[in-house]
């Protein structure tokens, strides 16, 4: 019995064919499309907004000077300021003079976790219209923020990064004055516009303030203003202007007072509208990276550890 062969042949598709083939290839495409948006979106859920840490700092100087806005200026110039962090600040500092230093910065375990960094407000004047309330302490958080950026693109500070944050900039700024206590996980809930009384005696009883920093930058580490570099991030995550992505930063800065009402920020500044914080970035060469990788990126809240895991 012969066998037959087969013998492939080609026939061009039909038009109704190649239409459904494209059909599929398109709806196909936009599935993968989805699965992607949605993957994507899945990761961005998966961190926290608060992933990250917080170092607890105490005063380190006060001063009429401010080594940003008059850089080499010893002053008086200015208002008087509350400087937290850095030990060696002064009007000339620059990043390696801040390294030199010491810290005032710890995590709760008692390590410094490599920060120099230097942060400042403007000190308040209570309601006598004479005495200075003065700094007790200062909170630095640096937190994944944003919804909108993906934790795994969140790069550390450029070295020696210098940026101004005030009340008026932006509503994104969420400045708002309280009463809190000094180990960073307790405040009484009610948030003003303006410093108000707390209750020396009680659980609260010092004057608070926190403002949040912007977390894209545009690469360059200053600007005219010092903070025009720095923008907050949209529905949509950092712009195309600014599409470095960095940790959100916030402080809260704790006064040595109770009596807030009636309380003006030096300079005579409205605490509704005029409040403002400088940050100095001067963290040891490798620290902030690691802090991070483990913690913002590993979308783990470190709180106060200074070993993240």
């Amino acid at each position: 019995m012969k066998r037959r062969e087969a013998h492939l042949t080609y026939r061009p598709p039909s038009k109704k064919a190649s239409f459904a083939w494209l059909l599929v290839c398109t709806v196909g495409a936009a599935l993968f499309a989805v699965m992607i948006a949605a993957q994507g979106a899945l990761a961005h859920a998966n961190h926290d907004p608060n992933d990250g840490w917080f170092q607890r700092c105490a005063l380190a100087k006060k001063g009429t000077f401010d080594p940003i806005v008059f850089p080499n200026n010893p002053g008086p110039v200015g208002h008087e300021h509350l400087f937290f962090g850095a030990t060696a600040i002064s009007h000339d500092s620059t990043v390696s003079s801040l390294r030199a230093g010491g810290t005032t910065c710890r995590f709760k375990d008692g390590a410094t976790g490599g920060n120099n960094s230097s942060y400042w407000v403007p000190d308040l004047l209570l309601r006598d219209g004479k005495t200075w309330a003065s700094g007790k302490q200062l909170n630095a958080y640096y937190k994944k923020g944003a919804s909108s950026v993906n934790a795994h693109l969140i790069e550390p500070f450029p070295e020696g990064l210098k940026m101004i944050v005030r009340d008026r900039n932006s509503s994104q700024t969420q400045v708002k004055w309280y009463c809190a206590n000094l180990n960073g996980e307790g405040n009484n809930g009610k948030f003003a516009e303006r410093p108000y009384d707390c209750n020396s005696t009680g659980t609260y009883p010092y004057v608070t303030a926190r403002i949040n920093f912007p977390q894209c930058g545009n690469g360059a580490t200053d600007s005219v203003d010092h903070i025009r570099h720095m923008v907050f991030a949209g529905a949509s995550g950092c712009p195309s202007t600014h599409p470095h992505v960095f940790p959100r930063l916030f402080i809260t800065a704790k006064y040595n007072t109770s009596r807030g009402a009636g309380a003006l920020l030096a300079g005579g500044a409205d605490p509704a509208t005029g409040f403002h914080a400088d940050y100095f970035e001067a963290w040891h060469p490798g620290q902030l990276e690691f802090y991070v990788d483990g913690c913002i990126r590993a979308g783990i809240n470190c709180r106060s550890r200074s070993t993240p895991g």
